[in-house]
């Protein structure tokens, strides 16, 4: 099994990192994606009554529904699938300028999914180009897919389910749905409870953040409620003539980092963390060495990440750690290094 022993090779940074604020809402948001040509978007997803837009660009600072108001229009009386988003976890933005926007399909009324789907939007027109539906028989109602990376070279799709657990596997090709890793503990909750400025969360969230390296051999995940990094080959995931029980064995503990939301890796191979419980923003290096990027207790429950085509990091911040009454406006950062 492949190990990085974190206790043994963490260090404090001496490198001077910048954070400013580079937007604020009223609104929760989570997800983050940044084009080639460096427009920024945002999603909310609806997990309450008061979420007017689903998608957004950032725009001199003001959140412009994307790409239309239509589009984010949706309410519990509009057909789902109807080119209206419902409850958008997640989004992505590829090397080829197109943005792909992860739809849970989740309804806050009956705490289930019909379904999710995965629209991809050419941003040199912003128009809909594919519409991938994944259905409620193949990932059940209970299902709430979280974030998810796009894979070009095999033409595949790579979900996690913070709900069921596992890793959710969408061919691009012939749109079959396969879930892998469902009883596996990587892809479950490792601890009874995570503390965050003081305050307990108890409920289980399982396998949420993920990455591909820049090589694209091997797929990095999560579970939020969690202790560890875990790593399995692209390979193996898309081999279909494996067992389960044969696919459980390739998966790798990649480290020990505490809970962690989104990762994300640089373009020299620098796996960046969402340390949730210490209000900041971690890394480990291609030598294992764990490093802690920057601390701020402004930095609350950062959320996602995404780099800009000058290498600088910015990530949401959701307080979904905080009651209500004590979030203040919802951020996004923007680190320089």
């Amino acid at each position: 099994m492949f190990i990085i022993n974190i206790t043994a090779y963490t260090q404090k940074t001496s490198r001077k990192v910048q954070m400013s604020t580079f937007a604020e809402s009223q609104q929760q948001w989570t997800g983050i994606a940044i084009s080639k040509k460096d427009r920024v978007f945002v999603n909310f997803p609806r997990w309450s009554q008061e979420t007017p837009v689903s998608v957004a660009e950032i725009i001199d600072g003001k959140t412009i529904p994307f790409p239309d108001l239509r589009w984010n229009s949706w309410t519990q009386n509009t057909a789902a699938g109807n080119n209206q988003f419902i409850c958008v976890q997640s989004i992505y933005a590829d090397h080829t300028n197109l943005l792909w926007v992860l739809d849970t399909g989740y309804e806050l009324s009956t705490d289930t999914t019909k379904g999710a789907r995965l629209y991809c939007f050419d941003l040199s027109n912003n128009t809909l180009t594919h519409e991938y539906f994944l259905p409620a028989e193949k990932i059940t109602e209970k299902a709430y897919l979280n974030d998810f990376r796009i894979d070009h070279k095999n033409h595949a799709v790579y979900f996690t389910d913070s709900q069921v657990g596992g890793i959710v596997i969408l061919d691009l090709n012939t749109n079959e749905v396969r879930r892998v890793l469902a009883h596996h503990y990587s892809t479950l909750t490792e601890v009874d409870q995570i503390v965050i400025e003081g305050y307990e969360r108890k409920h289980p969230v399982h396998s949420d953040g993920i990455e591909l390296d820049t090589t694209g051999n091997y797929l990095y995940y999560c579970s939020l409620m969690g202790k560890n990094v875990y790593r399995i080959p692209v390979a193996s995931l898309l081999d279909k003539k494996i067992s389960e029980a044969m696919l459980e064995t390739k998966v790798e503990k990649y480290a020990q980092t505490g809970a962690n939301d989104g990762i994300i890796f640089n373009k020299k191979g620098e796996l960046f963390l969402s340390s949730l419980e210490k209000n900041a923003i971690s890394k480990i290096d291609k030598k294992g060495i764990f490093t802690e990027v920057i601390h701020n207790e402004d930095i609350k429950w950062p959320d996602s990440f995404a780099f800009d085509t000058h290498g600088n990091l910015y990530f949401t911040t959701s307080q979904i750690h905080l009651p209500k009454e004590k979030r203040s406006t919802y951020k996004i950062f923007k680190l320089k290094f």
